[in-house]
């Protein structure tokens, strides 16, 4: 007798909303609790902006996602935060590695006393993520070209990074942060140091880079949340009030605190 074949269907996993979600995490410097219970998921490929006044939590939280408080020896967080559905936490988890794969970009420029060529090289280096010297160029240039910055330095990249200007050097900063591939790209107030005209490159290539990393920016601007983000999320007083899309958040904000702070009447 013929052996019956049956077919069984093929059922393909939908790819996941989210790239990082955190469940109830707080975060206590010593006897003082910092953050209360934060939950949200930040989406794939698109850039969450954390909005709210100063000393609400935002800058805090966003140091959590690659753990920047385990520098802090009074810093404690509880809390789960997942990156592609494993917990960051995970003793195994090598956290030079983490932060590779969640890069960062402070509030001042910070460039290294090195070259211009060598501050970008850096992440490359300490990783091994090269082969030979010609990958490693390419790897500067690509950073570079991805960041805006390769036709204004190209010419001089054995020159101190440092003496660019300040939006240049944030820039660069940008560059160093994408050489090593991450996934995530982390930006605390990455603006709040430059001038109109250098905000407003910067703010450009967020855009651009969006369709290559997730991007988490804090900023105290809620136009430039609007400008750049696709989902805002509002933090007051060490708790996370609201989240969503962008557009909802300051057309039809769900919550009276999203509001006052919205219309200015708390900031």
């Amino acid at each position: 007798m013929d052996a019956v074949r049956t077919e069984t269907a093929v059922v393909h996993d939908a790819p996941p909303s989210w790239k990082v979600r955190a469940r109830d995490v707080s975060v206590f410097y010593g006897d003082k609790q910092a953050l209360f219970d934060v939950s949200v998921d930040i989406a794939p490929r698109q850039v969450t902006a954390f909005i709210g006044p100063s000393g609400c939590g935002k800058s805090t939280f966003l140091r959590c996602i690659n753990r920047m408080n385990d520098t802090i020896p009074t810093a404690r967080v509880k809390g789960e935060i997942l990156l592609d559905g494993a917990s960051i936490n995970d003793p195994r988890l090598d956290v030079v590695e983490l932060r590779a794969r969640v890069g960062m970009v402070f509030q001042k420029p910070n460039p290294f006393p090195k070259s211009i060529f060598e501050n970008v090289a850096y992440g490359p280096r300490i990783h091994g993520l090269f082969r030979s010297r010609t990958e490693l160029e390419e790897t500067v240039t690509k950073s570079l070209k991805r960041a805006g910055l390769w036709n204004e330095v190209k010419d001089r990249l054995h020159e101190p990074g440092t003496g660019l200007s300040g939006g240049q050097q944030q820039r660069l900063c940008i560059a160093r942060a994408i050489a090593t591939q991450p996934e995530v790209v982390l930006m605390d107030e990455p603006c709040s140091a430059l001038d109109p005209i250098a905000t407003a490159i910067i703010e450009e290539l967020i855009d651009e880079l969006r369709s290559k990393f997730t991007i988490v920016i804090v900023t105290h601007s809620m136009q430039q949340a609007a400008r750049v983000s696709q989902k805002t999320a509002f933090f007051h007083l060490g708790k996370l009030i609201e989240e969503g899309r962008t557009e909802d958040i300051f057309s039809k904000p769900r919550h009276k605190q999203t509001e006052d702070y919205i219309t200015g009447k708390i900031g």
